[in-house]
């Protein structure tokens, strides 16, 4: 059984065999892999187990190993029955088995064949440091224990193996346990690895990641249509939730972000139970996800009137944002890009007014973020990076607190052999509602 196979079996291939190329470049025999967006991307792999310790083991050849909890078993098969899967335990015993079958409402049923179904009392896993009734802290991490036997087992207790060491899921805990354990290894951080295969998405990613811009404007257009005078701004979250699933969305890596007036310096804060007053305005930022493809974007709306200056710092942010699309194409660099962002706030007067990008790369996400775990790849002043057909940004033309007035305005695009194409697709007209 596969349930939610998303890709062929030769996609994965493919991506393993990208990133085996940049591990022979660097000569390391194997890499442990944290990052539930790179576990995804390599095997499939697409739960919520992630919040406890997980590893990719991936050699420079042979089977890939994933080490999860116990628990995680049944959903490892179904989404990656081709995987070597080691599952870890904390040691405690396993429930009872039912006394009597007919009885127990979660062994009663049985599968095509004939196996009983249901929920099954597998052993508990911790997947993190526990304690004991003392409340002592357990001396040894069941996750790192297996991941080392596994590494022993396939013949890579030595050699150079690289860590995610950069991952928000891999744990100090963790990774310093296996490291000491393994002290004849040569280890080296090899953050940004997979990161760097994933940048470039293949055709098969691009349709999720176009299909997860469709959601993405009926969820802005919802949220826009029900803001309002008097409106509680969990009627526009409401709105927004139901185009998503409707659209055929799944939820995405961050919650949407919908913020008025007085949380507007709320940098990644989103809504409270606060009803929207005659002149606030109301920053909207969301991203609709299709199997944890992103697609962000991003408008203001004014409330009951809009001020003098939003007509002139919308121009300004419209033609930033144009300016910075017209410069994307294979083979510019990133600093490029916002250098012709930068140069259209120049010419208004705004040459103070900086930020650390104006946009960056986005695909697959998981909570808590749509750009993938740490700090995103952004289109930075002093980036080199080479722009490529097939990487997707999320572009965005951000003046806010410039002293001259507000505006914002942000759109997914991608690069393609004839320069930028826009995905999201909502009116950046100005709003007042």
């Amino acid at each position: 059984m596969r349930a939610n196979r998303v890709f062929p079996q030769q996609e994965f291939d493919i991506r393993v065999d990208r990133v085996r190329a940049l591990m022979a470049q660097r000569g390391l025999d194997a890499c442990l892999i944290a990052s539930p967006e790179n576990i995804y991307y390599l095997t499939g792999l697409d739960h919520q187990g992630y919040f406890a310790s997980q590893l990719l083991i991936v050699p420079i050849e042979g089977s890939l190993i994933l080490i999860t909890r116990a628990m995680e078993r049944a959903i490892v098969r179904d989404m990656v029955p081709d995987i070597r899967h080691v599952g870890y335990s904390d040691g405690s015993p396993p429930l009872p088995p039912p006394t009597d079958r007919s009885t127990d409402i979660v062994m009663a049923s049985q599968d095509p064949m004939g196996q009983p179904s249901g929920l099954r009392p597998w052993e508990t896993s911790a997947g993190m440091v526990t304690r004991d009734p003392r409340g002592e802290a357990a001396k040894a991490s069941a996750a790192a224990q297996s991941t080392v036997e596994a590494l022993l087992e396939a013949g890579l207790g030595t050699g150079r193996l690289g860590l995610e060491e950069n991952s928000t899921f891999l744990t100090f805990k963790v990774a310093r346990e296996i490291e000491a354990s393994l002290s004849d290894a040569r280890w080296e951080d090899c953050s940004g690895l997979v990161e760097d295969c994933r940048l470039i998405q293949t055709p098969a990613e691009r349709q999720f990641t176009r299909k997860a811009a469709e959601v993405s404007d009926a969820m802005m257009l919802s949220a826009i249509a029900a803001a309002g005078v008097g409106v509680d701004q969990n009627d526009i979250m409401a709105s927004i939730y139901q185009s998503m699933f409707h659209r055929g969305g799944t939820y995405p890596g961050f919650i949407p972000l919908v913020r008025s007036t007085r949380t507007i310096e709320h940098e990644h804060g989103t809504w409270q139970q606060d009803r929207l007053r005659h002149g606030d305005l109301l920053f909207l930022e969301m991203a609709g996800c299709v199997r944890r493809y992103h697609a962000p974007m991003g408008r203001l709306v004014f409330i009951g009137r809009a001020p003098k200056s939003a007509d002139r710092m919308l121009k300004v942010c419209d033609e930033a944002i144009d300016a910075a699309a017209e410069t994307i194409q294979p083979g510019a660099k990133a600093r490029d890009v916002y250098a012709s962002w930068h140069r259209v706030l120049e010419h208004y007067g705004l040459d103070r007014y900086r930020r650390h990008h104006c946009g960056y790369a986005v695909g697959i996400g998981f909570p808590p973020s749509w750009s993938g775990s740490g700090v995103p790849i952004g289109l930075r002043d002093t980036s080199k990076m080479e722009l490529r057909n097939g990487m997707v940004f999320h572009l965005m033309s951000w003046l806010l607190r410039t002293g001259k007035g507000d505006s914002f305005l942000s759109d997914t695009v991608i690069v393609t052999e004839k320069g930028c194409e826009r995905l999201t697709r909502t009116s950046r007209a100005l709003v007042v509602r």
